[in-house]
């Protein structure tokens, strides 16, 4: 044993053998795939329900793309949930503030994060929107960086702030589009694809331009019913 491995073993209390053996210092979470985080989320789950909050720290810097699509999905769902867009539009309106003000992480109020959901239906979502992501990340690759620079996602904030507004709001047949404008950009964050990103606000703009005309529409059709009944 040479002087360097002696002091080593000195200071550590580690044979220099074993250190060898333990192999290499496994990597950090945020390097797997976020399909796998979130695999690896579930399965750590030892109680009935998941919380808001454990699923933002399981997800680390990660959180603002993934909790973005998790929460756009079930409005892509073809089923009629009353309201469904406005419980939903609400974590979204606030993460994409966040984005905005420059947050590296999401944040919740407390009361926000202590809300969880059963075990069951969380991962009934997950699994319905792993096949999406893992189809992502097969298509998905960093791309046009400057997009998503410190910059470039406090004005992908401010897109996504107006798309979950939309969202939010009761329009008939005006949330499917935002929903899926905000999932192709939450996907494009995770996997730092700026080209993606581009794809979403092209998706974005034109959903406003659908929901534009549908309540430009309700409102001529309400003047015009006011008119029909004014004696």
């Amino acid at each position: 044993m040479d002087r360097t491995s002696a002091a080593l073993q000195e200071m550590t209390g580690e044979p220099s053998s074993s250190r060898a053996e333990s192999g290499p210092a496994k990597p950090h979470v945020n390097n797997r795939r976020t399909s796998v985080l979130l695999r690896e989320y579930m399965a750590s789950l030892d109680a009935s329900k998941a919380s808001l909050g454990s699923l933002r720290d399981a997800l680390g810097d990660r959180g603002f793309g993934v909790l973005l699509f998790i929460f756009a999905l079930p409005n892509l769902i073809p089923v009629n949930i009353p309201l469904l867009s406005a419980v939903l539009g609400a974590p979204l309106v606030l993460l994409a503030a966040q984005l905005t003000y420059g947050r590296h992480k999401p944040w919740f109020p407390h009361w926000l994060a202590r809300q969880s959901v059963s075990r069951q239906n969380f991962e009934a979502v997950v699994r319905r929107a792993l096949p999406h992501l893992e189809r992502a990340e097969e298509l998905l690759r960093p791309r046009l960086p400057a997009l998503l620079s410190w910059t470039g996602e406090r004005l992908i904030g401010v897109a996504l702030l107006v798309l979950t507004v939309v969202l939010a709001l009761p329009i008939p047949f005006g949330n499917w589009l935002p929903a899926f404008a905000i999932c192709i950009i939450g996907l494009a964050m995770v996997e730092k694809d700026g080209l993606a990103v581009l794809v979403g606000f092209a998706v974005g703009a034109f959903s406003l331009v659908v929901a534009g005309t549908v309540v430009i529409g309700l409102l001529h059709a309400f003047f015009l019913l006011l008119s029909s009944l004014a004696p």
